[in-house]
């Protein structure tokens, strides 16, 4: 019996509604990927404090070939610019001119310049690596035992990721964090509040052996156990050809948003309160007519690159409150003159304004991105009243009794961003904080029975003493902003830490078009199952039964293999990002376990359905963690594990383990 024009109606527009729902999908998973794309690298909240952070522009120099005069006439020029940190290279070589760096020192103390050092290994051995490690580390303990009252930081080596600065051998990670680790202890010994600060690492997209990508050289240094040994990371972002505003982040892309992974891998292994450095960056001109060495960097015009180079500070002051000081390369190489390293020079050029004007645009009264201690001097900070202070604990509210006005003794904190959080103690101890942003109530904190934004700052745990961000506005026009806090009670509890402060790109109509678009697949969804159900389904299921059937295996397995792949590519557009966010998170124990459950459900699943989707839940979890394949291919090998039946034909589970991993 045929259908009726309405089972046939009814069918198509099933189909149709079906079709609806799955575009809808795979659009919010679009939309959620590009938001993801755009804001990579920012935080999702106002970061706790992070050592070693905060964006301030520095310089690369090779002043070794001025004294005197000439030599303060450079610093002179520098600190023209607004600059006030500089980074140059020192060498373990067995006849080190300690004088020298005496001078070079003092001079840059006189110039008021902070004069970061890089030790290195020895030129005249490719930088070859010491047989002791131990000989190194006492250069450099005697390094800090001379300079440790002029000295903030020591960099330790430079690029040990790549085969030319590791004495044309292959790299070694280990080798290089064993070195680190040697050092670090020997200047922490003369110079215990200093901050080392590990290698900058080349980028590269090798992956060995003798180059190897920063990001997997990092992990590595994680691996090896070195976190103990350095206070911040050390990157080396330069632009090449593209802008400071290439967002795209992979392993495969050197750009200016390549330090991004660095900062990820950092997360992942549980360093995210430490800094990163940019110990080189920039953007390599050559002047027009050049007959020396060609740029490995990339090559931009000069206008391009003073723009590039403001334009990526700007950006990192409000995206990345994870950085510290960028040292731009450079102020003046101590290059041969067809040496393509001149492209790099500052002095005297366009960039050298740029980044004049720059600093002077920065308002030095407005707080930006990052964790800012509570100071009589801090950014952005003034207080009313007889606030205490302490480099430890941040700022303890004036004890004025009980009847005294909150307003008399506020604390206004002037910040340019989006989110803002107050860091503060809370425990056993009564005492409120009211909160304005802008003369309004801040938006994020409840409201007391007068109207007023109030931070209750009594724990719900009398047992309990902690110190915590507290986020109290969200959601701001990205610009300046004036947060005003008027503090009821809690005298002698230091109980204002600090300020932290973020910057997210606005949302627009972001969430809003998530919401119409899951909605739509909803009702597109809800519609398809009333519509179906006027539908003759039975002897259109039979007509497409018998189609399938008439299939070659081959083809059932084509079509089967399009349909989970648009299956899976919906859900990981979807929930990709926050799949293995979750299931790095789980720890060890849980990961395996879900790896040995998957692969044994594949395994002894007699259904076709079932034992796929295990198969793809398989190639998902050791997508996650490769680690865990090559676990369960080595778990395998010394078993006589009988063949897999799929579609008529026998598999061996170890080949399938080996081709999934």
């Amino acid at each position: 019996m045929n259908p009726s024009p309405q089972a046939i109606r009814a069918r198509r527009l099933t189909l149709l509604l079906l079709f609806v729902s799955l575009c809808a999908l795979l659009a919010v998973g679009a939309r959620q990927r590009q938001r993801a794309f755009l804001t990579r690298g920012i935080p999702d909240a106002p970061p706790p404090p992070i050592l070693g952070a905060g964006v301030q522009p520095g310089l690369n120099v090779s002043l070794d070939p001025y004294e005197g005069a000439d030599l303060a006439e450079q610093l002179a020029g520098i600190r023209r610019l607004g600059i006030t940190a500089i980074k140059q290279s020192f060498y373990h070589t067995p006849d080190f001119d300690w004088t020298a760096t005496d001078h070079l020192l003092q001079a840059a103390q006189n110039a008021g310049i902070t004069l970061t050092p890089l030790l290195d290994g020895n030129p005249a051995t490719h930088f070859a690596p010491p047989a002791d490690p131990r000989t190194f580390a006492a250069w450099a303990g005697q390094f800090a035992a001379r300079y440790a009252d002029q000295l903030d930081a020591y960099i330790i080596w430079d690029e040990p990721n790549i085969t030319s600065h590791w004495g044309g051998q292959p790299v070694n990670a280990a080798a290089y964090a064993a070195l680190l680790s040697a050092a670090a202890v020997a200047i922490r010994q003369s110079d215990p509040t200093a901050l080392i600060v590990a290698a900058p690492l080349a980028p590269t997209i090798e992956t060995g052996p003798y180059n190897l990508a920063d990001p997997l050289y990092l992990q590595l240094l994680y691996e090896e156990g070195a976190a103990d040994a350095f206070d911040v990371v050390a990157a080396k972002p330069y632009g090449f050809d593209s802008g400071p505003d290439d967002r795209a982040v992979d392993i495969n892309v050197t750009n200016f948003s390549r330090v991004i992974l660095l900062r990820e891998v950092m997360a992942r292994n549980g360093d995210a309160g430490k800094a990163i450095w940019a110990g080189n960056w920039g953007w390599n001109s050559l002047p027009p007519g050049w007959t020396g060495d060609d740029s490995i960097w990339g090559q931009v015009d000069e206008a391009t690159r003073a723009e590039w180079t403001a334009a990526a500070l700007t950006r990192a002051r409000r995206e990345w409150p994870w950085m510290g000081i960028m040292f731009l390369e450079n102020w003046q190489p101590d290059a041969a003159p067809d040496d393509a390293h001149w492209g790099f020079s500052v002095a005297g050029r366009p960039t050298a304004a740029a980044l004049q004007a720059w600093r002077q645009a920065a308002p030095t009264a407005v707080a930006y991105p990052g964790f800012h201690l509570s100071r009589a001097d801090g950014p952005g900070q003034q207080y009313a009243g007889a606030w205490r202070f302490s480099p430890m604990f941040g700022a303890d509210a004036p004890n004025t009794g009980e009847a005294a006005d909150p307003a008399a003794n506020a604390a206004v904190f002037q910040f340019w961003g989006t989110d803002v959080a107050l860091r503060v103690r809370r425990a056993d101890f009564r005492a409120r904080f009211f909160v304005t942003i802008d003369g309004v109530p801040a938006n994020a904190l409840p409201r007391d029975e007068e109207g007023r934004a109030t931070l209750i700052l009594t724990a719900a745990d009398p047992a309990a003493d902690y110190v915590a961000n507290e986020v109290v506005a969200r959601g701001l026009p990205a610009g300046p902003h004036t947060l005003r806090l008027e503090p009821y009670r809690g005298w002698d509890q230091w109980a204002l830490h600090g300020f932290s402060v973020l910057y997210r790109p606005a949302a627009g109509g972001y969430w809003w078009g998530q919401g119409a678009l899951v909605g739509l697949a909803a009702a597109a969804a809800l519609g398809a199952v009333v519509v179906g159900r006027g539908a003759d389904w039975g002897g259109w299921s039979a007509s497409w039964r018998r189609r399938w059937q008439a299939l070659s295996q081959r083809g059932q397995l084509w079509v089967t293999g399009v349909t989970a792949a648009l299956v899976a590519l919906s859900g990981w557009l979807t929930w990709g990002e926050q799949s293995a966010g979750i299931y790095r998170r789980l720890g060890d124990i849980p990961q395996l376990a879900l790896t040995a459950a998957a692969a044994s459900t594949f395994y002894v699943a007699p259904s076709l359905f079932i034992y796929l989707g295990a198969l793809v839940l398989l190639f998902l979890l050791i997508t996650f963690r490769p680690a865990w394949g090559l676990a369960l291919v080595a778990f395998s090998l010394p078993w006589a594990v009988k063949p897999k039946l799929m579609l008529g034909y026998r598999f061996s589970p170890v080949e399938i383990f080996i081709l999934v991993t």
